[in-house]
């Protein structure tokens, strides 16, 4: 009507962002909710003494995207939990996670034929590409830190992790996921370093100029390129963690081979039981122990097949026998873009893999090293 102000319209972010909200409550979201089943006296109280350190999880990508809070509660609101919503801090809590690297997933300048759809999709969807996309995620993480300071921490060690968790707060620290988020220019490195990150992996799904995914067999014969190794000399010097993630076994076999310290790999999982791409062979495993490194076991059902929580247990004991006890670590991949384990759900389910464990006959030390301890154990013994 003339001589009235028109009301603004909701822009997509705005509107996708606002959806759970708007759902909360609603027969469909509580449909949707996982339901997790209760856990023992003994697992919750296994569980809650524990040191308990996720390897991967990618809330930062909702959060630069969606403007999603993870200061805030919230509820997974698509069917079997799927995709994300995963994680908060105050659902962290309630399920005893003490900390996380919070990964990086930023946009390459340019899309290859072997990108993820999904991956391509964002990137039409959202503006921002490379190190200025990494730069500026990396800063998102420190105001959120610098704005609830009793609740999270930026951290850029293990011994500052550690201390985090002493002192009761979220110890978050920042990994990159795939080489093209710094480009192909060492002093982007540099530049992410000094801005809080510390964990890098060479490759996402597409092939950079730095190596190339296991995804794409036409890749099988690619190692790391020459820039690839001269990267992995600057990480190591200044220092920052080595994720094998994604990487093709070529290139894991190169990185093995020219670092002196110990590597990770996020997440993952054991090939000889579910034939995933995405998961490692039995000769990597050992290699990756070898080094003194660790594998973190991904949550979602794509990494671990049929099976649910017997499914996780049996990659966790086949792990655990392949490469040993000090090899073991989680890595859940929540909030990207998975459907987790149905007795797990988000977050707060998280108890319920120590029940599972403890119910296959794992004593608790190896549980405790599992869930956390051997990957602290990496990241101090790299990062200081």
């Amino acid at each position: 009507m003339a001589g009235t102000q028109r009301q603004r319209g909701l822009t997509r972010r705005e509107l996708i962002g606002a959806l759970p909200l708007a759902l909360s409550g609603s027969p469909l979201l509580a449909a949707c909710a996982p339901r997790v089943p209760s856990v023992s006296t003994e697992a919750l109280a296994l569980h809650r003494e524990s040191l308990v350190f996720d390897l991967h999880v990618d809330t930062l990508l909702w959060q630069r995207l969606l403007g999603y809070d993870p200061t805030q509660r919230h509820t997974p609101w698509l069917p079997a939990a799927a995709f994300a919503w995963h994680v908060d801090l105050p659902r962290a809590a309630d399920a005893g996670l003490d900390g996380a690297v919070l990964g990086l997933v930023v946009n390459p300048r340019e899309q290859r034929p072997e990108q993820l759809w999904a991956l391509k999709l964002l990137a039409r969807v959202e503006r921002g590409a490379g190190i200025e996309q990494t730069l500026a995620t990396l800063d998102l993480l420190g105001t959120t830190a610098r704005d609830h300071p009793e609740e999270l921490a930026f951290a850029r060690s293990g011994s500052e992790l550690r201390r985090a968790v002493a002192a009761r707060r979220f110890a978050a620290l920042a990994g990159l996921e795939g080489a093209h988020g710094i480009e192909d220019r060492i002093e982007n490195l540099h530049a992410a370093w000094d801005r809080g990150l510390r964990m890098l992996g060479l490759v996402h799904f597409q092939a950079n100029a730095a190596a190339f995914p296991m995804t794409e067999t036409a890749f099988e014969e690619r190692g790391l390129t020459p820039f690839g190794f001269d990267l992995l000399a600057e990480m190591e010097a200044l220092p920052v963690v080595a994720d094998l993630a994604h990487l093709n076994a070529r290139c894991v076999n190169d990185v093995l081979a020219a670092t002196t310290g110990p590597c990770l790999v996020s997440h993952s999982g054991c090939r000889a039981l579910h034939d995933s791409p995405r998961n490692l062979e039995d000769a990597q495993l050992r290699a990756v122990a070898d080094a003194g490194g660790v594998v973190g076991l991904a949550l979602g059902r794509s990494f671990l097949g049929p099976g649910g929580l017997d499914a996780f247990f049996a990659q966790a004991d086949h792990l655990r026998r392949v490469a040993g006890e000090d090899a073991t670590a989680l890595g859940s991949d929540w909030d990207g873009g998975i459907v987790p384990l149905a007795e797990v759900g988000d977050v707060r389910g998280l108890p319920r893999l120590t029940e599972r464990l403890l119910r296959g006959g794992w004593k608790p030390e190896p549980i405790r090293k599992l869930l956390g301890e051997n990957a602290l154990r990496v990241l101090t013994e790299v990062l200081g």
